[in-house]
């Protein structure tokens, strides 16, 4: 399921004509949420809608972006209005240079956790401590293979490739000498 949504998303990143955005209010309730991610694709393309009443799409207003419904289509301007709202829009939307996709889908929630990553805790506790616990693991092999090198020398008597005698018995060495001179 995870390589499916990695999937959908290389390929709304990747694609020209695709995109994915992430929803900031409740405008569009009950059919879109606060914190959901929607996806739009070009007018006319393979898996988005042309532009008509009922359509939803998400166009530039100003600097923002706003995902509403279409209301009514005279020519090249439309009449938008968010699912939760009394009222339309104020400011006609064009068809031409605004609207920067027909939405196709959304998934839920997966902005939520895009917002938390972006606050100090959820920086935190998503990078941060998996990043210090990925190191200490790093830090606890290198000392295991650290200490295994250790072991290996002592366990061979010396440093490694270094050949030592063995320490001479003495009492076989008193032994050896005292059954000479009695020869």
């Amino acid at each position: 399921m995870l390589l499916i949504f990695v999937g959908i998303m290389g390929f709304f990143y990747f694609s020209d004509d695709y995109d994915a955005y992430i929803v900031l209010s409740d405008s569009m309730q009950p059919a879109i949420n606060s914190g959901d991610l929607v996806l739009v694709g070009s007018p006319n393309h393979l898996f988005a809608d042309k532009i008509e009443p009922g359509s939803i799409i998400t166009y530039r207003h100003n600097e923002a972006l706003v995902t509403h419904r279409v209301v009514s289509v005279t020519g090249d301007t439309l009449v938008t209005k968010g699912d939760a709202m009394e009222d339309p829009d104020p400011w006609p939307v064009s068809r031409l240079s605004d609207v920067e996709g027909c939405y196709i889908s959304y998934i839920p929630y997966v902005g939520k956790l895009n917002m938390f990553i972006r606050t100090k805790i959820g920086w935190f506790i998503t990078i941060i401590l998996p990043a210090i616990f990925l190191l200490a693991l790093i830090i606890k092999e290198i000392i295991k293979e650290a200490f295994k090198d250790d072991r290996k020398i002592h366990q061979k008597g010396g440093l490694i490739g270094k050949k030592q005698k063995p320490a001479p018995d003495i009492e076989n060495l008193h032994t050896s000498v005292v059954h000479t001179k009695g020869e």
